[in-house]
């Protein structure tokens, strides 16, 4: 178990919390970042299932609208599309 700060300068651990469908952008996977910085294009370890997901489309999501991303920091709640291994209440995280 690794204890970090919520920081935007300690490496990236991100939970993921809801899976939605939507018809416009397919699968969406609500996550909340609790520390470091997520960029478009990179590759995350989930350390639940072992596997690696590349970050593709992010999204802010406004109640009835979103709104393309490209990093989002400590604190942030965001919607990442086409994540394929991800489940609700996996853990990704930068690669160790």
């Amino acid at each position: 178990e690794t204890t970090r700060k919520s920081s935007d300068e300690e490496p990236l651990s991100m939970l993921a919390f809801k899976i939605m469908n939507d018809p416009f952008v397919g699968s969406l996977t609500f996550c909340r970042i609790y520390s470091g910085k997520l960029t478009k294009g990179v590759s995350l370890d989930n350390t639940v299932k072992n596997k690696r997901e590349r970050i593709g489309r992010m999204l802010q999501m406004h109640s009835n609208s979103r709104e393309d991303i490209e990093e989002a920091f400590a604190g942030d709640i965001v919607a990442l599309a086409g994540l394929k291994e991800t489940t609700t209440g996996d853990t990704l995280c930068d690669p160790l």
